[in-house]
């Protein structure tokens, strides 16, 4: 079974929904009239807060299983949002050029992506879909931190329901890394491992290629609190403008 669905019944328990997430994305804009898209949007746990808020609102993801989790929560509250099954090359067949103000691709989703031509594909389609000066919001690991230290993997994610087992193993192709995770169900000792290949895409190259696909007014952060991007830095996060 792929990783998404594998893990899926836990998914909000090994990733709950970030508060500094939602306040990122209401720094750029809080006026209800604009429209935002979550690309790779999971169980939807970011684009049902933001539905709160915002009138027309929609999530993507290639998974069904997260999507179905993903509608409960929406119909569990009272938000109008829709969802999507598709993944980050789907744009152009989904949404209408110049239709969205806001498209965001967190959670570390980009690095699926197999190499970086597949990354300057979602770009440009973005900007297509972006109305002028729509913005795109962007969180991948920094995989300078992750590449540099040869890190061994990221720590491990504990609750009282399950364990989730975060390792790294670098392989000979100096543009992915693997990611292998083992997810321990407390209750019943069930192990669901997985081992996925990760674009580990420098914060460098990802900002050339967002500059190359027409952005500008680009941004870098470290944290959703848009503290400097560093050597340290877990996340990088990037945000640009279409003019």
């Amino acid at each position: 079974m792929p990783f998404y669905p594998s893990i899926r019944p836990w998914y909000d328990l090994i990733f709950p929904f970030i508060p500094a997430q939602l306040d990122f994305v209401l720094s750029y804009g809080a006026d209800p009239a604009l429209s935002i898209v979550d690309v790779g949007c999971g169980t939807g746990s970011l684009i049902v807060a933001l539905a709160e808020i915002f009138r027309s609102t929609a999530g993507m993801d290639p998974d069904e299983d997260m999507l179905e989790s993903a509608r409960q929560k929406a119909t569990s509250k009272p938000v109008g949002t829709w969802f999507l099954k598709a993944g980050m090359l789907d744009l152009d067949k989904e949404l209408a050029p110049e239709s969205v103000d806001r498209l965001i691709c967190f959670g570390n989703t980009l690095p699926h992506l197999s190499v970086e031509e597949e990354v300057a594909e979602f770009l440009q389609q973005s900007f297509r879909v972006l109305k002028p000066n729509g913005i795109i919001l962007i969180q991948i690991i920094n995989y300078d931190r992750i590449l540099d230290q040869k890190l061994d993997g990221l720590p491990s994610i504990e609750n009282g329901v399950c364990r989730f087992e975060r390792k790294y193993h670098y392989p000979q192709n100096p543009n992915h890394i693997q990611f292998q995770t083992k997810l321990t169900i407390r209750n019943t000792g069930q192990v669901i491992e997985n081992n996925v290949p990760l674009l580990a895409i420098r914060p460098a190259h990802l900002l050339k290629i967002v500059a190359d696909s027409g952005f500008c007014e680009i941004e870098q952060y470290g944290s959703f609190n848009k503290d400097p991007l560093n050597s340290q830095s877990q996340p990088c996060i990037i945000k640009a403008k279409k003019q």
